[in-house]
């Protein structure tokens, strides 16, 4: 395990523009490229663990917990990891199709109290469960960006806490114009990606919080990851932190869209999580099933990254071909004070988990980029 202080480094690039991209400087290992990549992007605090060619697992630990707490998060920190979540929820539904007990094509409104809400359609077209998983169902990101009134209680800080199901309903039944026909376009959205955990719940006959933890965190023995702190979470929790870095509360939702991106986790357990995805250890039939393409993207760019890339979408994974050997699977997470990215190579040689205690709009996706080209490079 190695530790590295890089609080003072990270300030003054981050003040001075002290790095350059022509600067880059030649590297001698992986984990000096790793250092410089970290040394770049952590204001406060980061865990990363990298599973090599060799299934070995390599451990860095980077920054603060707080600006008074100067040790370092360590294997046990927990991290809100964002839209992660979403692989989550992607899996349990690759487990009820391998158990016939659900199929892609069905119309997700069959899974919903239909004397409750009744999803939009497009020129009688019905969204489907695949469009729900792969970001395809035209239903926009999130209720807030329609005219429907915001709930009451509701604080842009913590902006899903205040929508229950009652009135996620009635943005569904009143507000929600789909965007285009479904199975068309990609559109990512929270709404789906939440709708899809909270319907696979009602299916189960219990909630998508129990469907969690029986499925996948207590076969994999994830003790460490949860939905909802407790007063026993509080100790391990390493706070969150906005672009300036002040102290911002955690995320909560309720039922809707926890499937949507509210797990909470350590790198001990994302290793685990990580290595089920990699076909290291536990019943991997699930997790390989939802890195199979179900909807092809095409090309695309990101404003956070240069190039172009092959986009396709598996069950929650994005998939990337950058080319006929260079393929892989991959899911980045932000929320108000934390950052995460996890990727693996599609034929499972190596794969990397990373997870801030800090929040930079539009840095992730390239922080992850640019840690999966170093570790291609030592392969």
């Amino acid at each position: 395990m190695k530790r590295c202080q890089l609080w003072f480094i990270a300030v003054v690039c981050v003040f001075s523009g002290c790095r350059k991209e022509e600067e880059t400087p030649e590297f001698g290992s992986l984990e000096e490229e790793v250092d410089f990549i970290m040394g770049k992007y952590v204001k406060m605090g980061a865990a990363l663990g990298i599973i090599d060619q060799q299934q070995e697992v390599h451990t860095w630990f980077y920054g603060s917990l707080s600006k008074n707490r100067p040790q370092s998060p360590d294997t046990h920190s927990l991290f809100e990891i964002g839209s992660i979540s979403k692989t989550f929820t992607n899996t349990l539904l690759a487990k009820k199709v391998l158990e016939e007990r659900v199929s892609l094509d069905d119309p997700a409104q069959d899974y919903l109290p239909s004397e409750e809400v009744t999803l939009p359609t497009w020129e009688g077209t019905a969204v489907r469960l695949r469009h729900l998983a792969t970001h395809a169902s035209g239903i926009p990101r999130v209720p807030r960006e329609s005219r429907q009134p915001l709930p009451p209680g509701y604080d842009p800080n913590n902006p899903y806490d205040a929508y229950e199901t009652s009135y996620v309903y009635d943005y569904l039944n009143n507000y929600c114009f789909l965007e285009f026909e479904p199975g068309t376009a990609y559109l990512y959205s929270n709404t789906g990606g939440g709708l899809l955990g909270h319907l696979l719940g009602l299916e189960d006959g219990s909630s998508y919080a129990a469907l969690l933890e029986r499925e996948i965190l207590t076969p994999l023995g994830m003790q460490h990851t949860t939905l909802d702190l407790d007063s026993g979470d509080i100790a391990y929790l390493a706070p969150g932190h906005n672009d300036w870095l002040d102290s911002v509360a955690n995320y909560t939702a309720y039922d809707i869209f926890e499937g949507a991106g509210f797990i909470k986790s350590s790198l001990e357990d994302m290793l685990i999580y990580l290595k089920a995805n990699m076909g290291i250890q536990g019943d991997v039939e699930a997790f390989e099933f939802a890195q199979q393409p179900q909807f092809e993207v095409g090309d695309v760019t990101y404003s956070d990254r240069d190039g172009v890339f092959n986009l396709s979408v598996g069950l929650g994974w994005h998939i990337h071909t950058v080319s006929e050997d260079d393929v892989y699977c991959y899911h980045g997470g932000r929320t108000n004070g934390y950052m995460a990215f996890m990727s693996f190579d599609s034929g499972h040689r190596n794969g990397f988990v990373v997870l801030f205690n800090h929040s930079v709009p539009e840095k992730i996706n390239r922080i992850g980029e640019e840690l999966r080209q170093a570790i291609r490079k030592y392969e």
